[in-house]
């Protein structure tokens, strides 16, 4: 990196599927998959990390579900891991996350979605009158509401 060069924070947004050995149930392995990838996200680079369950829609209904599959013996869960990184560029910072948290998660696909600049983010929340409405009724929001925040200190 030249020494003109101003490093920024972006918004890096990823999917990961995380397997879950011996998991009794549906929430004990949603709750397993997202504490196991927060602690390893905690012990990387990046400033703070907010890890949801994917949703996805039912194709006949279009009835949101959490993307877990649970069998006897494994479960798995996909989720969506937003993370911000510095960085000098959206190009950068994609490469810097993957680095940093392919690292810390061997052999997990790590699907980059999107990264934007951290200055160019707007405030957006859902609606608790939202909350279980099928998904064309919903407004469209940047965030689930559902979602898990680790927040690194220091930094």
């Amino acid at each position: 990196m030249d020494a003109g060069q101003s490093e920024d924070w972006y918004q890096v947004r990823l999917t990961l599927p995380w397997v879950v050995p011996g998991a009794p149930g549906v929430q004990d392995a949603i709750n397993i998959a997202v504490a196991e990838v927060g602690r390893r996200a905690d012990a990387s680079a990046v400033r703070s990390a907010g890890i949801s369950v994917q949703d996805v829609a039912c194709p006949s209904c279009s009835w949101e579900m959490e993307a877990v599959l649970c069998t006897h013996g494994y479960a798995m869960v996909v989720l969506d891991i937003t993370v911000e990184i510095e960085a000098s560029s959206v190009d950068e910072s994609t490469t810097l996350v993957k680095r940093e948290l392919g690292s810390r998660m061997k052999d997990i696909p790590l699907t980059v979605v999107d990264s934007i600049p951290v200055d160019d983010i707007e405030d957006s929340s859902v609606s608790f009158a939202e909350l279980g409405l099928p998904a064309e009724n919903r407004q469209e929001t940047t965030e689930p509401s559902t979602s898990s925040n680790i927040h690194k200190s220091g930094s």
